[in-house]
């Protein structure tokens, strides 16, 4: 006479143990889909921090207004820039946005339409409407902008453009100025050595006339006449408005990466004056600086931010350099 099975708990002992392994299957089951679901996490966030995250660090605040790298390395793209300058250019449109509504200035939808129209068009004297369209998708294609990107860089172009005009009709004709003098020689050491000799009493023209390499003042000791206050790159106005009538500069470099042995200039101002009418050519450069040199002068009263390190620089010239072989020095496969 055969057994019944065995009884566990009120249940059949091979109920029992096939409920036992039904469990331990659907635990397998679930610590495999956990398993799975964790290394595919891993990779998305692999992913994500190697190729999304990257593009979109912020790597220029001013004034609370960010710009993210990925916009960044489009615009440098764009505009064949280094990354230096367009930090600077990025920081100055910022700016002009800022402020020029303070000036009573703007521009709407329709003006920025009509300029690319304008730019579309170029030497026709007129454009059809598929033409058009043709044009602008080839730009936003080659930029890898977007359409509000594109029209954003436009509107600031002209922002900009109104902005200089309106600073230029209001530059003054009389500013403060220095009487200027100049000696250029080939090398820093050289350049300590002649400003020691104007400190023992030797004439600054003399040794203009006996050493200077620029052609244009040697032959005049060295003088470069009256110089207003912003016709000079913002670190040489710098220099020459600080210093004392008679007093000799210490040696400047001509070279935006010196070396020793590279050019310098010693400076001298002979005489200052608070208030000088300006001569013509003076008054026109004036003009034509008019927005860097309020940019220069704005500037302060701004709070700009740089998340840019030589480690960023180097991801960015890589990224830029994917797009164009010339400039990792490889050719393009035909």
């Amino acid at each position: 006479m055969s057994q019944s099975p065995k009884r566990i708990d009120g249940k059949p002992a091979i109920s029992k143990a096939a409920d036992i392994s039904r469990r331990r299957r659907r635990t397998g089951f679930i610590i495999g889909a956990v398993v799975i679901t964790i290394i595919l996490v891993i990779l998305g966030v692999g992913y994500y921090q190697s190729y999304i995250s990257p593009f979109q660090r912020i790597i220029i605040t001013v004034d609370g207004t960010s710009i993210r790298i990925d916009y960044f390395i489009k615009r440098t793209r764009m505009a064949g820039a280094t990354s230096i300058s367009m930090l600077e250019a990025l920081t100055s449109e910022q700016i002009i946005k800022i402020k020029a509504p303070s000036y009573g200035i703007a521009v709407s939808p329709e003006e920025v339409t009509q300029e690319l129209r304008t730019a579309a068009r170029g030497s026709s004297t007129t454009i059809s409407e598929s033409e058009f369209q043709a044009w602008y998708r080839q730009q936003l294609n080659e930029s890898k902008l977007s359409d509000a990107e594109f029209k954003e860089i436009v509107a600031t172009s002209l922002l900009a453009a109104r902005l200089q005009e309106y600073l230029a009709e209001r530059v003054p004709t009389v500013a403060e100025q220095v009487h200027l003098y100049d000696i250029l020689v080939n090398g820093y050491q050289q350049a300590q050595d002649i400003k020691a000799r104007v400190g023992k009493g030797e004439a600054f023209a003399d040794l203009a006339r006996e050493v200077s390499l620029d052609e244009q003042s040697k032959a005049g000791g060295g003088d470069l006449g009256w110089v207003p206050r912003g016709v000079l790159a913002p670190q040489l106005n710098s220099i020459i408005f600080a210093l004392n009538p008679g007093e000799v500069s210490a040696p400047v470099p001509t070279e935006a990466q010196p070396t020793e042995g590279g050019p310098y200039l010693l400076l001298m101002v002979s005489e200052k004056v608070d208030a000088k009418e300006l001569d013509e050519n003076s008054l026109q450069m004036l003009k034509t600086r008019a927005l860097g040199n309020w940019l220069v002068e704005e500037r302060q009263f701004h709070q700009v931010t740089y998340n840019f390190t030589s480690e960023t620089a180097a991801w960015i010239n890589w990224q830029l350099s994917k797009n164009n072989p010339s400039a990792t020095g490889q050719t393009p496969t035909p």
